[in-house]
């Protein structure tokens, strides 16, 4: 039996055969380097960022639709910050789903602020003993609520030096006092202040009622407390979250991202191909006119662009196609292959409400057009475009006037010129 090495092995001379060291396509988390190499045409925003940071803006936003580089273009931000000056620490997002309520949220704010304070240098001994102190009761919390005492039925234990001390439930208002505290540490010992990035603030992964309520008990933290939120997500996330009373008049004007044009897009893909090379000598794998494709396919949704050329050129080399730059026809098939296995996987009545919406354009499940190509009524094509739309290659949910419409994603749009969904 060969060795796994010798596996490798082959693969890497398939990569090398190509002129590669990996897979360029591949869209992963990018290391620090790596992502400061390959970012494309977001200078005017990443000044934006930098302004709201030094201006000492409280709260404001980094919007675009889906996919366009909304969390990569925050890690970039952040990690040139942390390179200029170092002015501010920067915890772990922090997400919010449709199932988060205010003494999770808080439990997760916690931890990301022990967590980076934690990693900082220059605590006093005093404050590391806060921090350990805070630390103990966060932990203990945590562990409570995934046996059903969230909210602290039976109390905590909080450790100050050698003694115990018995204390009621560790309410929202202890959790508060305690990043209140927390705030004045990093102010006092380090002379920075805390950013907390807010992710995923899209209707279809969080109730945005519920994010608008929960970001606003951030309020006084952010007026007193040494605290910056960033709150990342769809377009119009300012207009929703700056409509409470509570952070109407903190918030600063938004950063919104537009999706790459078509030559930004080969820009990036460029830089890629280049920067993943052997010195510079490599076979293209797709022409000027596959990019395009992927490109208009994408609805602007960077991710999903990528991913389909890595698991194309995936295919490339799992096949041993011979090395040469392909086109259109070659590459298509290969295209329709592999999003029509996510296309089949799914129920025989998602795939025909799919099929509907890609032959009729964007609709509401209220248009009677829509309920009669679907013979069923309008609750229960809420159920499915509710579904669907989570993941934003299949469905996405767009407001037109006063109503939400639905129009087919990426996956369903790369499909629409074969074969495969005229059966449904």
């Amino acid at each position: 039996m060969k060795s796994n090495g010798h596996h490798i092995a082959k693969v890497d001379d398939i990569l090398n055969q190509w002129g590669f060291v990996s897979n360029p396509y591949y869209d992963h988390e990018l290391l620090p380097d790596i992502l400061f190499e390959l970012f494309v045409n977001r200078e005017a925003s990443i000044e934006e960022f930098y302004k709201s940071i030094i201006l000492n803006t409280s709260i404001f936003c980094i919007e675009g639709d889906y996919g366009v580089g909304k969390s990569s273009f925050f890690r970039r931000c952040a990690l040139g910050q942390e390179q200029l000056d170092g002015s501010n620490i920067i915890t772990n997002k922090i997400t919010i789903t449709k199932d988060t309520i205010e003494a999770s949220f808080l439990l997760t704010v916690l931890s990301a602020v022990i967590n980076s304070l934690k990693a900082a240098s220059n605590l006093s001994p005093e404050s590391k003993d806060k921090l350990a102190e805070i630390e103990n009761v966060v932990t203990i919390q945590r562990q409570q609520s995934t046996e059903g005492s969230l909210y602290g039925l039976i109390g905590h234990t909080r450790t100050t030096g050698k003694s115990e001390q018995h204390l009621p439930k560790y309410t929202n208002l202890n959790m508060l006092l305690d990043l209140s505290e927390l705030g004045d540490i990093c102010r006092a010992d380090l002379d920075k202040k805390i950013i907390l990035p807010i992710d995923d603030l899209e209707s279809e992964k969080c109730d945005l009622d519920q994010a608008l309520y929960l970001v606003g008990l951030l309020r006084d933290l952010i007026f007193t407390d040494n605290y910056v939120v960033i709150c990342i997500g769809e377009p119009g996330l300012r207009e929703k979250l700056s409509s409470s009373g509570r952070t109407r008049s903190i918030f600063g004007e938004s950063i919104v991202l537009f999706e790459l044009s078509f030559d930004d897009f080969k820009q990036a893909i460029k830089k890629r191909l280049e920067y993943f090379s052997n010195d510079n000598v490599f076979t293209p794998p797709f022409d000027d006119e596959v990019y395009e494709k992927v490109h208009e396919y994408s609805y602007g949704d960077i991710r999903w662009a990528f991913n389909s050329l890595n698991r194309m050129f995936e295919v490339l080399v799992r096949k041993n196609y011979i090395v040469r730059t392909y086109g259109i026809p070659h590459v298509l098939p290969v295209l329709h292959e592999i999003e029509y296995k996510a296309f089949s996987s799914l129920e025989s009545n998602e795939q025909k409400l799919l099929s509907v919406l890609s032959r009729r354009g964007p609709l509401s499940p209220s248009d009677k057009e829509l309920q009669d190509a679907m013979g069923s009524d309008r609750a229960t094509i809420q159920k499915l475009v509710q579904k669907l739309s989570e993941d934003s290659s299949l469905l996405r949910k767009k407001k037109v006037s006063r109503k939400y419409i639905y129009e087919v994603g990426p996956i369903i749009k790369s499909l629409e010129n074969s074969n495969l969904l005229k059966t449904n």
